[in-house]
């Protein structure tokens, strides 16, 4: 019974002495306290580790600029969370103090659109964006539908697959400017008349942009000649999907 009794007194020593173990799911939170510009140079443990000077370069096109926002009177831990030396998560919040980012438009072209630039943010960090599909300034790149369909800009998620195609015009566009008839100045055999309301209740944008026309308002002179070989409007009007070309009166009006 002895060896029993020893047993039993030592485990109760090696495990009563053991540090319990800590909770799953329990992390650190970071202080909250927000320390001034003068003790971020002078005592912040961030810099004891980590190049003052990297991130107080002077601003770099494209590039957050780590310095102006410093100069503002900012810390590094009103717009980071740096919890336990992990990923560094921004706190997107604060920007809107200064900076108006709900809503952008782009209206260079004569068929402005809006980018919802809050509802993006929910749903993505900013660097999947900043400053690899679009410089962190803005008016700094001037996008056009060409550079969208290669793939650039807005191109880059909206393939069809990662979010709805560049092709749907109407998701982005307020196609009602387009409710119109544009005409064509022909000389001796009179002015065509083309109805791109009457044709974007046929088909989709797609069907005719980009590859039978570019996205410009002044897309240049379209020849009979290429038409015969079913380029331009000859693509549908070949007599099988449309009128063929051939039948003159009904674009041209002397």
């Amino acid at each position: 019974m002895r060896w029993l009794v020893a047993i039993i007194t030592i485990s109760a020593l090696i495990f009563g002495c053991s540090p319990k173990k800590a909770e799953k799911g329990v992390t650190e939170k970071a202080p909250e306290k927000i320390i001034s510009r003068d003790e971020a140079v002078g005592s912040l443990p961030c810099f004891k580790c980590h190049s003052y000077q990297k991130f107080s370069a002077p601003p770099q096109k494209g590039i957050f600029p780590h310095q102006r926002h410093m100069d503002a009177g900012y810390h590094c831990n009103q717009c980071h969370d740096p919890r336990g030396h992990r990923h560094m998560v921004v706190n997107r919040k604060i920007c809107s103090n200064c900076h108006s980012m709900k809503m952008i438009t782009f209206d260079r072209t004569v068929l402005p659109s809006k980018f919802n630039h809050e509802a993006h943010a929910k749903l993505f960090n900013c660097k999947e964006c900043h400053p690899g599909v679009f410089l962190m300034s803005a008016g700094a790149a001037r996008v056009t539908m060409k550079d969208i369909d290669s793939g650039a800009y807005c191109g880059a998620c909206h393939d069809g697959k990662k979010a709805f195609a560049s092709s749907e015009c109407a998701k982005c566009h307020k196609m009602k400017g387009f409710e119109k008839e544009l005409v064509y100045k022909v000389d001796g055999i009179g002015n065509v008349v083309f109805s791109h309301k009457f044709h974007t209740t046929a088909f989709s944008c797609d069907s005719c942009h980009p590859k039978l026309f570019d996205m410009k308002k002044t897309y240049g002179k379209m020849k009979m000649d290429d038409m015969y070989q079913g380029k331009t409007c000859g693509s549908c009007h070949n007599g099988n999907i449309a009128t063929p070309v051939t039948d003159c009166g009904k674009c041209h009006k002397g």
